[in-house]
Order: structure tokens, then C-alpha cells, then sequence
């Protein structure tokens, strides 16, 4: 086929019955399982149609950096923005510019790396104390030890408040979320009518989706905001975390925040502060407990680095092979199975011409998994980001990219490379259930049951 007759066609890709299985008929997991088939069977870029709502699906490094970085200002966020909004309200996670580009700046300095090294203290201790309840204890839950140190670690750093002790109820609100949410993803195009113009009847408007999850997070939050509300000027200045930040900035009528609006970054923070780096340590420590080779190189390394004592946020660029660890994680088992993009315009994408709105899907578990750019893709190899030859920018994306990429990406590596380290020096974990772990498949790729482990003290972390 020619360039100009490419332009004037479609993507190829499954048609019918076929392309209702992008639907995931009430198991979430098929759907993730239906856009890796499809990004194989039919190349980087594909297309299908459902319900008259046209997706792409871009599996190809050079495609996915046009849509999130170097086209990135010809799209915005995809109907999926539109339920999360839902649970979070607009901030800098579901906005696109100019009110996105206005809240970054915000929140930006919270997220620097000078004073993301100065939160190291509090990773390092919160590891510290997990560690040491783990002294009496057997048998763990890792994922739920993961949410509630992860938690711990982003209220003390960015709210000056312990939310580690709401871990079950911001546990309960991800499950449910997740739960609902995936099975309405594919019914985003005709429910988002709907939601925009109810959001659009009320400066606050009330929840159709997630009413509850989202009154359980604001119970969270709410003392946080009001304990903040009571601060001096001098008192926040002296602060100076993320809510400090928050409560300090005006808008651009020069008025400050509604608390709504901080409201509304506090439960952002909140959920998507700890939940990457509570699921990708989730998976590090299963998979480690898999692969005793690269349990044995890991220990090698804390040992030889630390020498018994615990890490600090100078050790980060000397822990290769914890980062790799990490990394490795991450690609298996990213945040997010996917996210979508809409042009404003008609683009041109691999030759073909995208129509304005269409729903253009990239995916990082599918992308993370292509044999093009990570060799025996399915294993879990972390010396593959040890070498010379790193992948292409956007064959790697856990955090997305361009201006919207996670403002929190510094905070979140610093973290789980801390974290691994202080507890994988003391102790190694052992799986319970061997059985191998599949994925819930319900947008956060979480594990699909429980991640129990003994806990075995290591003879040489005293």
C-alpha cells in the first residue's frame, strides 16, 4: 500500500465479534490479554471499532513519543480521565493545559530532587520500622505491608500527617475502584457525556460512580486540610512540603485554592503517590522469592554497598542492581495496563491518518513485553538494565511521558530503591502459595490474590 493511500485508511486490526473482547466481558483481565493479542497480530499500530467508537492501539516506541511527547499538545486525556475525575476531581492528574500546566507548577517544587533527597529520612525510616515489626512476625501480606509503608512515607513527607494508619481504607477504595472501573472502561465513550454534564450542572457536583470511595478519601483528608488551614503564614513557610505549597498558592485570579481544589491534589497524592511503588515493590519481593539467582546477586550487592547498616539517599546511585530490581518490576508490571490519548485534530500516525476523537490507546504492560525491545520479554531479568544498550525512550514508560508524565516519578524510584534495600538487607522472603501470580487485570496490575510470605531473618543483617 502506498503512503497516500495509507493516509486515507485505517490501521488494520480485528474486526466484529473479534473487537468485543475489548469489552472483557465482566473479567477485566481479557481486556489486557485482548490489546497484547492485537498489538502481535497485527503490528504497532492497529485499529478496531466498538460501538461506533474508533480505538487505535500503539505498540511502537517512535509512535507512542509522538502521542505523549512530541504531538503531545494535539491530544488530551481520553474518556478514562473522565472517571477517574470521578474519585480524584480535577487536578493535576485528570486536567489537561492550561489548568494542568497551572497546577504542576504548583506542586513541582514538592518533587524536586534536592527535596526529594531530603524525604529519603522518612523512607528510610518508615523501612526501618516495617522492618523491625517484622522481627516478631512469621508470615506477611506483602502487598498490604507495601500500601501501609508506602502511605506512611507520603503523609509524613508531603502532609506532615501519619496516613499509614488509613492503609485499610485507602486498600478497600483502590479494590473498588479498580473493580468498577474496569468493567466500565469500555463504556467510557458513552457514559462520558453523561458525567461531563453533570460536572457541568455544579461547581461541586455529587458522585454517580465512586460516591463512597470518594467520601471515604476525603474522611482521610479533610483533618489533613483543616490542621493546615489552622497553620500560621510562618508556620506553612517553615514547612514547606506539599501542602504548604498547596495552601500558599493562588489561582490565577490571585485568590487562594478552594479547599476543594486541595482537596482534591491531597486524595491525588494520596493514591497515586503510594500506589507505585506499593505494586511494584509487591512484585519485586515475589519475584525475588522466584528466581533465587537474583536474590543471591541483590544480597551480594546490599552487603558489599551497605555493609550492615541501613541505606541513605547517597547510596541510591551505588545500588545498580537494587534499581535494576526495581526496574525490572516495573517493566513486568507497570502501574497502569494502559491509558488513552484523544487528538484534537486529525493526525498522522505510522502513515496513517487518525481521525479527530478517536481513542488512542498505549499500554505499557504490552509495550514493556515486546520482544523488540526486551529479549525473552516475560522473564524477569534485571541485569538487562545493567548493560550499555538501554531500550528506546518510550519502549520504557511506567510514568508516561511528556508533560503529563507522574510529577512524582523522582519521588517514587528514590523510594522503592530505599525501601528494597533497607528490607531486603535484613530479611529475605519466601512465598507461601509457589503458584505462579497472575495479574487482577483491572487497570492497576495488582496480583490477583494475596502475596503471602515467611518472613526469614538474614544471619548477616545483625
Amino acid at each position: 500500500m502506498t503512503l497516500a493511500a495509507r493516509a486515507r485508511a485505517l490501521p488494520p486490526g480485528p474486526r466484529g465479534l473479534e473487537a468485543l473482547r475489548f469489552l472483557g466481558f465482566g473479567a477485566p483481565r481479557a481486556i489486557v490479554a485482548f490489546l497484547r493479542d492485537t498489538a502481535r497480530r497485527y503490528g504497532p499500530i492497529a485499529s478496531f471499532a466498538v460501538f461506533g467508537q474508533r480505538v487505535v492501539v500503539l505498540d511502537d516506541a517512535d509512535l507512542i513519543g509522538e502521542v505523549l511527547q512530541h504531538q503531545q499538545h494535539r491530544f488530551v486525556r481520553d474518556t478514562g480521565a473522565v472517571l477517574l475525575r470521578e474519585l480524584v476531581g480535577d487536578g493535576v492528574l485528570t486536567t489537561d493545559d492550561p489548568a494542568h500546566l497551572r497546577r504542576r507548577r504548583v506542586l513541582q517544587p514538592a518533587f524536586h530532587r534536592a527535596r526529594v533527597a531530603g524525604y529519603a529520612r522518612a523512607m528510610v525510616a518508615e523501612a526501618e520500622r516495617t522492618g523491625d515489626a517484622w522481627a516478631t512476625r512469621d508470615e506477611i501480606d506483602a502487598g498490604a505491608e507495601m500500601t501501609r509503608l508506602t502511605l506512611a512515607v507520603v503523609g509524613t513527607s508531603l502532609f506532615g500527617a501519619n496516613v499509614g494508619d488509613a492503609a485499610h481504607v485507602v486498600a478497600r477504595v483502590i479494590a473498588s475502584v479498580a473493580e468498577r472501573g474496569g468493567k466500565l472502561q469500555p463504556f467510557l465513550a458513552a457514559l462520558a457525556p453523561l458525567l461531563l454534564a453533570q460536572r457541568g450542572a455544579s461547581p461541586r457536583p455529587t458522585k454517580l460512580i465512586f460516591a463512597r470511595e470518594r467520601a471515604a478519601l476525603e474522611r482521610v483528608v479533610d483533618p489533613i486540610v483543616a490542621a493546615g488551614r489552622r497553620a500560621t503564614a510562618a508556620q506553612l513557610a517553615a514547612r514547606g512540603d506539599l501542602l504548604a505549597m498547596l495552601l500558599e498558592a493562588r489561582d490565577e485570579d490571585g485568590l487562594p485554592l478552594a479547599d476543594d481544589d486541595v482537596r482534591n491534589e491531597l486524595i491525588t497524592m494520596v493514591l497515586a503517590g503510594h500506589e507505585t511503588t506499593a505494586s511494584a515493590l509487591t512484585w519485586a519481593w515475589y519475584l525475588l522469592a522466584r528466581d533465587p539467582r537474583a536474590s543471591e546477586a541483590l544480597r551480594h550487592e546490599l552487603d558489599a554497598t551497605l555493609s550492615g547498616r541501613a541505606p541513605h539517599v547517597d547510596d541510591v546511585a551505588k545500588l545498580r542492581y537494587t534499581a535494576a530490581v526495581f526496574d525490572e518490576a516495573l517493566r513486568l508490571y507497570p502501574p497502569a495496563a494502559a491509558f488513552g490519548r484523544r487528538p484534537l485534530e486529525d493526525v498522522e500516525l505510522g502513515g496513517y491518518r487518525i481521525p479527530k476523537g478517536t481513542s488512542v490507546f498505549v499500554s505499557p504492560y504490552v509495550t514493556h513485553r515486546n520482544p523488540r525491545y526486551f529479549p525473552d520479554p516475560d522473564a524477569f531479568v534485571p541485569e538487562r538494565w545493567l548493560g550499555p544498550d538501554a531500550p528506546p525512550r518510550f519502549a520504557f514508560f511506567p510514568f508516561g511521558g511528556g508533560s503529563k508524565m507522574c510529577i512524582g516519578e523522582p519521588f517514587a524510584r528514590t523510594e522503592g530503591i530505599l525501601v528494597l534495600a533497607a528490607l531486603a538487607r535484613r530479611y529475605r522472603l519466601e512465598l507461601v502459595d509457589p503458584r505462579p501470580l497472575g495479574v487482577n487485570g483491572q487497570g492497576l496490575l495488582r496480583p490477583e490474590r494475596p502475596v503471602r510470605m515467611r518472613v526469614v531473618a538474614r544471619a548477616s543483617a545483625a
